[in-house]
């Protein structure tokens, strides 16, 4: 799974790091998985579930998160579709999770659950060279700054995995 966060201010030394951020783990859900634990082969006919977990962490997320929790009290987490071969690039849905409040730790976990809603993936037609049918997902989430100047704001993105929308008929 690719990810990034920003900002990212590892130490200078052998300290902890001052700020840094990453996902923990971001999975699709499905009613009926099949064996195992995950279930890339999705029913497009019922809702589906997207989890995401991440944490901000180092010597700065308390003065970070206090400074930016006055201005702004949520993260906005978004996911996206994007085919795997001919089809749609779509935003799925976004959610907001509250930022919290004052005093925050050195390593602060955040998660949420994103609901897609039945028939929002296409799924491949046979014969039909439009539609794959296949789609990766990037789940972003956001936190905007007030503040003064570039470079406060924090974001961070995973992307994976690549799903299979199908239609059990």
């Amino acid at each position: 799974m690719a990810e990034r966060f920003d900002p990212n201010i590892p130490p200078t030394g052998p300290a902890s790091p001052c700020i840094e951020g990453e996902f923990v783990g971001t999975v699709v859900i499905t009613e009926h998985p099949a064996i195992g634990t995950g279930n890339l082969v999705i029913d497009r006919t019922k809702p589906f579930e997207i989890e995401v977990k991440w944490h901000v962490f180092g010597n700065l997320v308390p003065l970070w998160l206090t400074a930016l929790s006055r201005d702004t009290d949520k993260w906005v987490v978004t996911a996206y579709v994007e085919s795997q071969g001919p089809g749609d690039e779509k935003i799925l849905k976004s959610v907001e999770i509250p930022v919290g409040s004052p005093p925050f730790s050195m390593d602060q976990t955040y998660t949420a659950k994103i609901v897609v809603p039945e028939y929002t993936l296409k799924e491949e037609t046979p014969g039909d060279p439009s539609q794959s049918g296949f789609y990766k997902v990037v789940v972003t989430t956001f936190l905007d700054s007030k503040l003064e100047g570039v470079g406060y704001d924090m974001m961070g993105y995973a992307e994976g995995p690549i799903i299979k929308a199908e239609d059990p008929k």
